[in-house]
C-alpha cells in the first residue's frame, strides 16, 4: 500500500500538480515563521525554509511521506517573496516587466517511517514582456497576485500576455518542479 502523501503547503497549485500524478494528497500547513529566517544565499534561504517546514510537519504526521517546497523569485541580488498587497504586486511586477528573473524552489521530502530526508533544488529563469501600467493594474485588480511569489502565477490564462519566454520546469515556476518531486517521492519509498 502507498504511504500517504502529506504536503506541508497550502497552495493549491502545489496540491494540483501532485494531485496530476497521481498521488492522494492530505495537507498539513507547517505555520513556520518565514520572515524570522535569514540566509545570505537565496539557495540556501529556500532550502532551509523547505527543511523547516517538511520537519515541522512530520513531527505530527507518522507512517507518511511529507513534501514541503519554498519558492522566491530573485531579481537583480533582491529576494521577492509574496507580495502584502495591491501596490506592492503593481510594484513587483512594474520591476519585472521587460527583464529576466529566477525563480528558486527549495524541496524536502521526509518519510516520517524511516527518518529518510532527501532535499533538493530547482531554479527556472522567466522573462517577461515590457507590459503597460494599465495591463500590470488590470491583473492585480483581479486578485491573481495573491499568495503567488513574484506577485504572478504562470498558469494564470490572463498572465499569458506577459511572458516573454521561460527556461527550466513550467511547474516549478508554479512552486513545484514535478519530475524532480516525483523522483524524489520514489526515492524516499513513496
Amino acid at each position: 500500500m502507498a504511504m500517504e502523501i502529506i504536503l506541508a503547503s497550502k497552495s493549491p497549485r502545489r496540491r494540483e500538480i501532485l494531485e496530476k500524478k497521481g498521488y492522494d494528497v492530505k495537507v498539513d500547513i507547517s505555520d513556520i515563521d518565514e520572515e524570522s529566517v535569514k540566509k545570505d544565499d537565496v539557495k540556501e534561504l529556500v532550502m532551509h525554509l523547505a527543511r523547516l517546514k517538511a520537519e515541522k510537519v512530520a513531527e505530527r504526521n507518522k507512517d507518511s511521506i511529507v513534501v514541503a517546497a519554498d519558492t522566491l523569485v530573485f531579481f537583480e541580488g533582491q529576494e521577492i517573496g509574496q507580495p502584502k498587497d495591491e501596490a506592492e504586486a503593481e510594484r513587483i511586477l512594474r520591476m519585472l516587466a521587460g527583464k529576466m528573473h529566477e525563480v528558486y524552489s527549495g524541496l524536502c521530502v521526509i518519510n516520517t517511517k524511516t527518518g529518510e530526508i532527501l532535499q533538493d533544488l530547482e531554479v527556472s529563469r522567466v522573462t517577461l514582456k515590457n507590459v503597460s501600467d494599465d495591463v500590470i493594474r488590470a491583473y492585480v485588480r483581479n486578485g491573481h497576485h495573491k499568495g503567488k511569489a513574484g506577485a504572478y502565477n504562470i498558469n494564470d490564462p490572463e498572465f499569458e500576455s506577459f511572458i516573454d519566454n521561460y527556461e527550466g520546469s513550467f511547474t516549478n515556476i508554479m512552486g513545484l518542479p514535478q519530475g524532480k518531486i516525483q523522483k524524489m517521492i520514489e526515492l524516499v519509498g513513496g
